[in-house]
């Protein structure tokens, strides 16, 4: 045989290299599990003498005339480059290859199908000098992303873009302030973390494109960068657990370091180095956790299933877009499950035992740390802040520092009141001026979340009432007028189709305080008592839950929170009268939030507090309702904002800062090498499973051996054939392309990465809310890490030799680095003019880092 046969074209596993005259060379890979039962004897585990364990050396070492067996160390650090060769034996950080995995202990270990795909992870045959050398390599690469990621950090001095929200939300953590937020707690709460270990005191409000004060930010950027850094090491080290090379895996994690946006959005005080890193470690813990699958119910199989389900919880903590690393977790966790479930081997116990582990640590585990981490947040914020509006009327009213204790308890005639929807994520009944432009063209009714003077209505008597100046509670069953106290307008009913839900009712404001109809008034109808044990049919601030009939049409106020308002109705929401008069939706039922009335005597009682779940589904609901609120104004150009389509070949950036010619600037832009390369790896890879899925189907480049007793086909025969081909005659065959342990293991990495891609990328798509660049970052991660994989993968299979191997990673790393370098004034501060320092570096028409703000193409 002329020239050298790949690896990674046999099934074997420990390295033994022959050396034939002129230049031949053949590697012969031989199955461990094969070599180790030379060692141990037969499969009855019966020992041989020394002398027939020294024959059987030397038939080995005389195979084909001048083979000669390697050092253990060598086998080793064979099973480490390709640990998939390893089918049947492991070794694990304390073993030899003299004392193998007894078959015993095999079978204590997990199923029948897991020991024909058994697979050592990198961390237990790499604790030789492959280990020190990767240790080494992860604290080079750790100390050059942090020399990346804090130099000059505070280059920047004035606010920088969302530095103006997180860090004011930092701010109310410190001040113990209640807010609102779309987004989960925890970074935030280490944004205020990193303020309290930096001596601030949370009085600054984080004004946009202003200079800071006299506060220590550089500590605060400090401490997000780490983030930033801490995803490096972790790139490296999954890059290891999906078995890429050493070198693979550093041009992996090289990727992640010197990606130009990954290195800026850093260094700020921003969430997104923290929801990196928390999804990089998803990764990390799933593939540590896969790699182990084969030792159930073993310590360190407890450990890794653990780590993943902290993981999933913490990183869904701090933004929902760590749902879709939760989602990934969850496909891989089902497809496990129905494979352990086709495993006849397994007894029932043990396959119960797996779904209650399962259960436990990726179900209870996950939502317990997310609900802990609200409950923290409230028990932190208890004082009335800004964000009081998004919760319920007896929340707030929990909080320090409002008027709501001040409030009279039982509502009158011509009281002054603020109306709340009881629904998860309800708001406040609202009017203003602006009227509907089709329908009545009455003045609009509404619910809006912010509190302001339009919230303010006022019960009134019905049209022909006697007028009184006695005290009239309001009852059950009572008539009543709500007029709107800026406009003068009555609330109103009839019988035009809302503008929203045409089979419902408009709601308007008609009329005034002195003029109306009968289409004006309402049945007071008392539902029952929040945290109160009166039910004497009175209607009480905070605690009466209500509802209102219209008198005439007998349909129910209500809000439609499925839905907004367009543009003309400030994307408010609906308020219609639902023709249902039995609904028992809590969108139709109603409370008092703020009370005033001077002829009333003020308090007068411990107001109940709220339960926590109650508040806990208030604040998530009212926080996706945020969310999708979050919507683009179609009459207005948002220069930062975004499309999908744009962010995988990079045809976008973003401007973080004012472009004026004397401040330093900082343009948001990925290294086009790695964000290009990696968007073409997903369809490298898709390419390769389609080749690999005909071959290994058409049983390409077969070869075919007969048991014969001797040493080389004891060699070939392994007792992954469940011993069938040690039958004399019996033939083995198997395809060259690809061994099934390097397929399954192919088509996992596929899963993970290709599947985590597209589980982070295309929610985008059909998210109505508006789009940055940012968002793409989770997604480019698994991208990144594809692309390291299948450069490793083809430099393996297709470099003939050493020589071209080295010449191929060089290029890749000069590629990588190079490219970083260029577009190093982008990230790190562009002084003076962008078309001084960027002319030449503006790679697409696209970008905006020169010419003014225009309409951007899609490619």
């Amino acid at each position: 045989m002329t020239g050298t046969t790949r690896a990674s074209d046999t099934p074997l596993g420990v390295k033994l290299r022959a050396e034939f005259p002129p230049a031949e060379e053949i590697l012969y890979w031989i199955d461990m599990d094969a070599y180790c039962l030379l060692i141990e004897g037969d499969q009855q585990d019966t020992r041989v003498n020394d002398s027939h364990n020294k024959r059987k050396d030397d038939q080995l070492s005389t195979m084909t005339g001048e083979l000669r067996r390697r050092s253990f160390q060598e086998g080793k650090e064979s099973l480490l480059q390709y640990p998939e060769k390893c089918n049947l034996y492991e070794l694990d950080e304390n073993d030899d290859m003299n004392h193998p995995v007894k078959p015993e202990q095999q079978r204590n270990n997990g199923s029948v199908a897991a020991r024909h795909t058994r697979v050592s992870s990198n961390e237990d045959v790499a604790h030789g000098s492959g280990f020190y050398t990767s240790l080494v390599l992860t604290i080079v690469l750790t100390s050059l992303a942090a020399w990346t990621r804090y130099r000059d950090i505070v280059s920047a001095k004035k606010v920088t873009w969302d530095e103006a929200h997180f860090g004011k939300f930092g701010s109310y953590y410190i001040r113990g302030e209640h807010y609102f937020d779309v987004h989960p707690p925890l970074a935030k709460m280490l944004v205020a973390l990193s303020g309290i270990l930096a001596g601030y005191d949370g009085s600054y409000n984080f004004d946009p494109g202003k200079d800071y004060p006299d506060i220590n930010y550089r500590f605060m950027r400090l401490f997000n960068a780490t983030f930033g850094v801490m995803v490096v090491p972790i790139a490296y080290w999954t890059a290891r657990e999906l078995r890429l090379s050493k070198t693979g895996a550093t041009l992996t994690a090289t990727m992640v370091m010197l990606d130009n946006a990954y290195v800026l959005i850093s260094r700020y005080i921003l969430l997104d180095s923290m929801l990196l890193a928390a999804t990089a470690l998803v990764v990390l813990c799933l593939t540590k956790f896969r790699n182990v699958r084969h030792k159930a119910f073993t310590p360190k199989w407890w450990c890794w299933l653990a780590m993943t389900g902290m993981s999933i919880g913490l990183v869904s903590s701090m933004k929902w877009v760590g749902l879709f690393a939760t989602a990934l977790v969850g496909l891989y966790t089902i497809e496990e499950l129905w494979n352990l479930f086709g495993d006849l081997s397994i007894p029932k116990s043990s396959y119960v035992g797996h779904w209650v582990a399962r259960v436990v640590f990726l179900i209870v585990l996950p939502v317990s740390i997310y609900t802990s981490l609200f409950a923290l947040h409230f028990r932190i914020l208890t004082n009335s802040g800004p964000g009081d509006s998004n919760m319920s009327s007896l929340f707030q009213a929990g909080l320090k520092g409002n008027d709501f204790k001040q409030s009279p308890i039982e509502v009158a005639f011509d009281s002054k009141v603020t109306i709340r929807n009881t629904a998860y994520g309800g708001n406040l009944l609202h009017s203003h001026r602006d009227t509907y432009p089709d329908g009545s063209r009455q003045q609009q009714i509404t619910c809006y979340g912010h509190k302001d003077a339009n919230n303010n209505f006022s019960f009134q008597r019905p049209w022909g009432a006697n007028h009184t100046d006695a005290i009239q509670i309001l009852r059950h069953g009572d008539v009543v007028r709500l007029v709107h106290e800026l406009t003068g307008r009555n609330l109103h009913s009839h019988r035009i189709h809302a503008p929203l839900t045409a089979e419902h009712w408009e709601v308007s404001g008609y009329g005034n305080p002195k003029k109306g109809d009968a289409n004006d008034e309402w049945v007071l109808e008392i539902i029952g008592e929040q945290g109160s044990s009166a039910q004497d049919g009175t209607l009480r601030s905070l605690s009466t839950t209500f509802r209102l009939r219209h008198r005439v049409l007998g349909c129910i106020l209500t809000a439609n929170r499925a839905q907004a308002l367009p543009a003309w109705g400030s994307h408010q929401t609906e308020v219609h009268c639902n023709q249902n008069a039995h609904t028992k939706s809590s969108s139709s039922i109603w409370n008092i939030e703020q009370h005033w009335n001077s002829k009333l005597e003020p308090g007068g009682r411990a107001h109940s507090k709220s339960v926590f779940w109650n508040d806990f589904k208030q604040l998530n609901v009212a926080m996706m309702g945020a969310n999708n609120a979050l919507v683009p104004d179609p009459d207005k150009f948002d220069n930062l904002a975004s499309n999908p389509s744009q962010w995988p070949l990079l045809t976008v950036g973003m401007r973080m800062c004012t472009w004026s010619h004397d401040e330093i600037k900082f343009y948001l832009v990925g290294n086009p090498i790695v964000w290009w390369s990696s968007t073409a790896s997903l369809g490298v890879f898709m390419a390769a499973l389609a080749y690999y899925s005909i071959m290994l189907h058409r049983q390409a480049s077969l070869t075919s051996t007969v048991y014969d007793g001797t040493v080389a086909s004891v060699l070939q025969h392994s007792p992954q054939d469940n011993l069938e081909s040690r039958r004399p005659g019996s033939k083995r065959e198997w395809p060259t392309v690809m061994s099934p342990g390097e397929w399954d293991h192919f088509v996992f990495v596929g899963k993970m990465l290709v599947g985590g891609w597209f589980l982070h990328y295309l929610p985008f798509w059909i998210m109505a809310r508006i789009t940055y660049l940012h968002h793409y970052f989770p997604a480019l991660y698994f991208s990144i890490l594809l692309c390291g994989y299948m450069v490793d993968h083809l430099v393996q299979r297709v470099a003939r030799n050493n020589v071209v191997k080295a010449v191929a990673w060089i290029m890749a790393f000069s590629i990588v680095v190079s490219t970083f370098i260029w577009f190093w004034p982008a990230t790190y501060g562009i002084h003076g003019p962008a078309s001084e320092t960027m002319d030449n570096r503006q790679w697409r028409a696209s970008w905006d880092i020169i010419d003014s703000f225009a309409p951007r193409t899609f490619l």
